[in-house]
């Protein structure tokens, strides 16, 4: 129950901003309310009297905070009407005149619902206007005469023509009313929110025992569902089960199992909808969401990469859209990334040192376990500080050279390319996926469960990261003719050295030394081997067009062979120096006199019982990266 405790205390922080639309942005739903879609729009003055109608266009603007009860949020079938803006079936007097369909019941239960709260003590001048003018029965006729709906030849409704998708008979309707000269969205009403949530409150008589706060309140047995996303039927508490008794044995009433106060249930539901739409990770079934508890400020996004993280963040001084590409940022071009990543470094410092001793950080993650059903399948809570140790830490250590789009930039498809942190869904296809198209894809449950393995590492409660993912992605980069050379490289190759670094850099150990600290590493060695093999060849067949520009040239045999190399480097490496020898002949007496120089220092390493046909493990692709890294600085230099 701590997570729901967590969000009810998230709600009263963030309670003054309950049903304000600031701009399109994820709304903070009031106590008793939900949202629908809305198809139809009618504006009434505040005696009651139709004055316009509109069909509205799908988009953004249509999603509409209703007033609901238990019942009506959670309904399915049975008459469960909302108290305010609803289905035609409900609200119109005269649904069965236009479509044959008897509903009167559907109208006189949700009249009489309305009657009640306009004429109760927490009563308002627009919800009056509404049940004045519904009273009256005449809606689908004032709705035909503005062309809002459509009859067919027998002046009947048809469902043949759709809004937003669907039949005429289902629209959704919502209103306006005029009021000091000027229509005003009932919807976007504060005082009406505040109106109904107290009325609705006052009415309920259920007292029992809530877990969450160990009082005696309203509790309520029927929790709301939308969590990550407004068709979304998945819910997280549920115990609607009364004929399979599945609680039977250790309890004789689904009350026993959970009992949550209502006001509690509604702000801890309302809070986690609002926080995965405003700044959630929603993808694959899964919802994942960090946030700070006790006051009003963003933190990093630990679903993105490190560049990406911060880009949303209050008070963070760094401009992603003026990040420094140019060749005058840095006294050597080649170093461009470094500054990228110094001047990076200096804000994420500069941010860290905001975050309060006693600030409270949360992160939940939920996954469907059914199509009703909602998991909680990681919860975890931590002090600001300890949250931000444990992301620069993560940043610091699980970090590669690489390419990264920066999102919501200025200029369409920015990139970057410096040393950051790749996103946990890009640990997860770098290990599961399969390049399709331009991309790489995965099974969405494997991706899902990689992610929540990830979680704990990334906030530290995990040292390292599982080794059968680092495993299984250092698989997918011994397969490079299965890919295109950018997603090998950028997305593959680099992501899992990024892993590997993480779980490397302990202690004293550090990547800049690791050549030099595993100079008689067979693995590393034999990745070193590979590397100049490869970028041997690479040189060899290099061309350029007319333009200047580098031509496309075939696989390499390195990367042909290298699936084989992995498994059996000594046996392998023979076939691949086999190969070379046509290519050798194509290099510049400098170019072959560095090759063999580097071949040299690579070999004099080796022993006699480590050149064997023993599989290498993952650590043999930081030899290749860093050796190949070297060679290309080395020749750069060379040829400038």
């Amino acid at each position: 129950m701590a997570w729901l405790k967590t969000l009810a205390d998230t709600y009263d922080i963030y309670s003054d901003l309950a049903g304000v639309d600031k701009n399109g942005q994820a709304v903070l739903l009031p106590i008793s309310h939900s949202t629908f879609n809305a198809q139809i729009e009618v504006t009434i003055d505040k005696d009651g009297n139709f004055v316009d109608a509109q069909k509205l266009e799908k988009g953004i603007g249509v999603v509409t905070v209703i007033p609901v009860t238990e019942d009506s949020a959670a309904k399915a079938n049975g008459i469960v009407p909302h108290p305010l803006c609803d289905k035609l079936c409900y609200i119109a007097g005269d649904y069965t005149d236009y479509t044959g369909d008897d509903k009167r019941k559907y109208y006189d239960a949700y009249i009489a619902q309305l009657q009640s709260w306009a004429e109760s003590d927490f009563t308002h001048p627009m919800v009056q206007a509404v049940y004045r003018y519904l009273v009256k029965g005449s809606l689908i006729c004032d709705l035909t005469a503005k062309k809002a709906l459509l009859l067919d030849d027998n002046g009947k409704l048809t469902d043949d023509i759709k809004i937003h998708g669907q039949g005429q008979t289902g629209a959704n309707v919502r209103f306006r009313v005029f009021g000091a000269g000027k229509p005003q969205e009932i919807w976007k009403n504060q005082e009406i929110y505040k109106k109904y949530s107290a009325y609705y409150q006052q009415k309920s008589d259920k007292k029992r025992l809530c877990y969450v706060t160990g009082k005696m309140e309203s509790c309520s047995d029927k929790h709301p569902s939308k969590i990550r996303n407004s068709v979304d039927k998945a819910k997280l508490i549920s115990g609607n089960d009364k004929y399979g008794f599945t609680y039977r044995g250790r309890f004789t009433a689904k009350e026993q199992v959970v009992s949550v106060g209502y006001e509690v249930s509604q702000k801890a539901h309302n809070a986690l909808k609002w926080l995965i739409q405003k700044q959630g990770y929603t993808r694959d079934e899964s919802a994942i969401v960090c946030w700070l508890v006790n006051r009003n400020m963003s933190i990093p996004d630990m679903m993105k990469d490190s560049i990406n993280a911060y880009r949303d963040v209050d008070d963070f001084d760094y401009d992603f859209d003026d990040i420094g590409i140019d060749d005058a940022v840095a006294d050597n071009k080649h170093d461009t990334g470094k500054y990228i990543a110094e001047q990076f470094n200096n804000a994420v410092n500069g941010y860290a040192g905001k975050i309060k001793q006693d600030d409270k950080i949360a992160i939940i993650a939920l996954d469907a376990a059914t199509t009703g059903r909602l998991s909680v399948v990681y919860y975890d809570e931590m002090g600001g500080k300890q949250y931000i140790d444990a992301i620069l830490n993560w940043q610091q250590h699980c970090k590669w050279r690489r390419t990264i789009k920066i999102e919501k930039s200025e200029t369409a498809n920015r990139k970057i390319t410096c040393e950051c942190t790749p996103a946990p869904r890009d640990m997860a296809l770098a290990a599961f996926g399969t390049q399709r198209d331009k991309w790489l894809e995965a099974e969405g449950k494997l991706i899902r469960t990689t992610i929540k393995r990830l979680l704990p590492c990334i906030t530290g409660k995990r040292a390292e990261i599982p080794y059968d993912i680092i495993r299984a992605a250092a698989r997918r980069a011994s397969m490079p003719q299965t890919m295109s050379d950018y997603i090998w490289y950028n997305d593959t190759l680099c992501v899992v050295c990024a892993m590997i670094r993480f779980n490397y850099e302990k202690g004293d150990r550090t990547m800049d030394n690791f050549l030099n600290d595993n100079i008689n590493d067979r693995n590393v060695l034999f990745g070193r081997l590979l590397a100049v093999y490869d970028y041997m060849e690479q040189r060899a067949m290099l061309e350029y067009d007319e333009s200047g520009k580098i031509k496309e040239s075939r696989t390499t045999n390195a990367k042909r062979y290298w699936n084989a190399f992995s498994s059996r480097p000594a046996r392998t490496f023979k076939t691949i120096k086999q190969n070379l020898v046509a290519y050798e002949k194509r290099l510049k007496d400098y170019q072959l006199k560095k090759f063999e120089e580097w071949t040299g220092e690579i070999m004099i390493h080796f022993t006699e019982k480590d050149f064997d046909n023993m599989a290498l493990s993952e650590m043999y692709l930081l030899g290749y990266y860093q050796q190949m890294e070297y060679m290309k600085k080395a020749f750069q230099r060379k040829e400038e």
